[in-house]
């Protein structure tokens, strides 16, 4: 007979006391697992790196060229969340087209005014329906985003995003 009438398990051992030994080894299971086996500095999110380029608003004045630093932390404004990093710029004269008194249409170039493209890094995830940024904040082609660094409020679109770690 397996339990005997004091309620003991092949009449050594009490049910009762098999109960809190399980409990106690699961217990112990869960604090070794808890503490020693993960690793808590890990991000279980392994984030791509990312580029995009943003075209700030054409036109933009030499103050506002100065205030885009290579090498400074941007934020989204709607989130206040961090972007990353720019990491290139490229400042073109700003164009614009003028007819001439004779009808002709020509491109003349903006004194004072330039066209300003950002590059920036930031780490973000590439799923089928685009690019998440920090894996929260979707940035695709032909978007306008509001970006912000310490000097300046940029009102953007994005023109370009690639992943820089499937390049590789």
């Amino acid at each position: 007979m397996i339990l005997d009438e004091k309620g003991r398990l092949f009449g050594k051992i009490n049910i009762v006391d098999i109960g809190v030994l399980l409990l106690a080894a699961a217990l112990l299971a869960g604090v070794y697992y808890r503490y020693f086996a993960i690793d808590r500095h890990s991000n279980p999110a392994k984030f791509d790196t990312l580029e995009y380029t943003v075209m700030l608003a054409e036109g933009v004045r030499q103050y506002s060229v100065d205030a885009i630093i290579v090498g400074a932390d941007i934020y989204d404004v709607k989130t206040d969340t961090p972007m990353g990093k720019i990491v290139g710029k490229e400042v073109v004269p700003a164009v614009e087209q003028l007819t001439k008194a004779d009808g002709t249409v020509v491109w003349a170039e903006k004194p004072g005014r330039f066209n300003v493209r950002v590059t920036i890094q930031v780490p973000g995830v590439e799923t089928k329906y685009g690019f998440r940024a920090n894996g929260r904040l979707d940035i695709n082609r032909e978007q306008q985003q509001v970006l912000d660094t310490q000097m300046i409020l940029m009102e953007t679109r994005i023109v370009d995003v690639k992943n820089l770690s499937k390049a590789q």
